[in-house]
């Protein structure tokens, strides 16, 4: 049964081209509402863009029938962000879905760049989405509705050459996997998705057979596609990572390995057991923080009258 996104509006940001610009047609074509946000600049985070990106993307929208209109802001700050929802409120009265998707790249080795290159490159990657939940959170809890994805990268698990990406990426997992929790009683569910798909930053990879196999095995569309439901009434899960592409879909945990408890722990005795540490033969998936932390109950039993507070739990399933 076809999925009913009627009289929805979404944010869509970097959706000027690649993964952006998939989104952005796959909700449209579904009788989403779309602000189609792109400052149009380089894919490495160059300043001299133009709205003509996401303008371009809104003609495509308009000329199949749906609903969409341009911001050339770029994420990064909170007033651009409050400006870039506020697109939304005055074209369309209200924003119900979020796509975090603007994002540069910035490899090279650890020392390699200017401070101003790095501290943009978290500006994209990180805050200007954490801005834009924060500016979109209170209209979608006044309507008791919201779903947000945020694009993380499985560059997040360490790749070499790209700590900047890695680092902000991984951002993105705290900030979708502490937000839906406080987000799930106002009705708003927050995951987060590592796409593997062909994009500009694939584009940089210097060996074009990796190139061609990403252009002809992993279209954006096909991430989009499989987002959607995520992205929809149908979905109930929140607090979720997953992996997606080509056609392929899976979701990541968190695991806690094997373990040792001794009251008299020492370095030494570490030492002496740590292969118990790396054993990964009965790994434990670890959702959120109370999880990890009631771990520790089994060797520290709580004795005081309330429960220990850990943080608010996610219901799993």
């Amino acid at each position: 049964m076809t999925m009913d996104f009627s009289g929805q509006v979404a944010i869509v940001t970097g959706a000027g081209g690649g993964m952006g610009r998939a989104y952005a047609l796959e909700l449209a074509r579904r009788g989403v509402a779309v602000v189609v946000n792109d400052y149009g600049g380089g894919v490495l985070g160059e300043q001299n863009g133009s709205s003509g990106p996401a303008e371009a993307v809104v003609a495509e929208i308009v000329a199949a029938g749906g609903r969409a209109v341009a911001s050339g802001r770029a994420v990064g700050t909170a007033a651009n962000a409050r400006s870039i929802v506020q697109t939304a409120l005055d074209a369309f009265g209200r924003v119900d879905i979020l796509v975090n998707n603007a994002g540069t790249g910035i490899a090279g080795p650890f020392t390699a760049h200017e401070d101003e290159a790095i501290e943009r490159h978290y500006a994209t990657n990180l805050i200007g989405g954490h801005h834009l939940m924060r500016a979109a959170w209170p209209h979608m809890a006044a309507q008791r509705y919201g779903r947000v994805l945020n694009v993380s990268s499985n560059g997040a698990l360490g790749v070499g050459g790209n700590a900047p990406y890695a680092a902000a990426k991984a951002g993105m997992l705290g900030l979708t996997l502490d937000a839906a929790i406080e987000g799930k009683p106002l009705g708003i569910l927050v995951n987060a998705v590592m796409p593997t798909s062909y994009s500009r930053l694939i584009e940089q990879i210097p060996d074009p057979a990796t190139v061609a196999w990403f252009r002809d095995n992993l279209p954006p569309e096909k991430v989009a596609a499989a987002m959607a439901w995520f992205l929809s009434r149908d979905c109930t899960r929140t607090g979720r990572i997953l992996l997606t592409g080509g056609g392929r879909l899976s979701s990541l945990v968190y695991a806690e390995t094997g373990e040792i408890f001794d009251p008299e722990i020492s370095a030494e005795k570490v030492g002496r057991r740590i292969e118990e540490i790396w054993d990964e033969t009965t790994l434990a998936p670890v959702h959120n923080q109370a999880e990890a932390g009631a771990r520790y109950f089994r060797h520290l039993p709580w004795t005081a009258a309330d429960t220990p507070d850990f943080g608010p739990d996610v219901e799993r399933g």
